[in-house]
């Protein structure tokens, strides 16, 4: 499996909320930085996409990746429901990765917003033209029902 591979598959495990599938991406030692919040460590990263997807109906997306040896970078967009007002929202940021004997170790997690563009478009660039996610594409969690 390419390293592009491994992320995508760990992408599509994100959206199932399925902690044990998540984690099975990561090395035991994995490290997942953060511009917002503090690294988060080993399943404590799957662990945080489960919350993600509980409490603000997160998805995330990727877009584009590029891979050179130990390391890849993607483009993703995360749509997400903000959890004071209802309303559906969409993020976009940059990881980077290292990874160790096919699963990842280390990832780096760039996304700025602000309240001028608090979704991180970049200005002027054309998303959908691109065939990257938008607001129109959203497609919230499949929620788990009881039997």
């Amino acid at each position: 499996m390419s390293n592009l591979d491994r992320i995508r598959s760990y992408y599509q495990a994100l959206n199932t909320g399925e902690v044990d599938l998540i984690a099975s991406h990561f090395t035991d030692d994995a490290v997942h930085y953060y511009t917002r919040l503090g690294p988060h460590r080993g399943r404590e990263i799957a662990e945080n996409a489960r919350w993600g997807i509980d409490h603000v109906d997160g998805q995330w997306w990727m877009e584009h990746g590029i891979e050179s040896g130990d390391e890849a970078v993607i483009e993703w967009t995360m749509t997400w429901r903000d959890p004071d007002s209802g309303e559906r929202r969409l993020n976009r940021g940059t990881e980077w990765f290292r990874l160790r004997d096919g699963r990842i170790a280390e990832v780096r997690a760039y996304h700025h917003g602000d309240r001028k563009n608090p979704q991180g478009d970049l200005l002027g660039f054309d998303h959908a033209g691109r065939g990257h996610t938008t607001m129109e594409d959203w497609k919230p969690p499949k929620q788990e029902t009881s039997p």
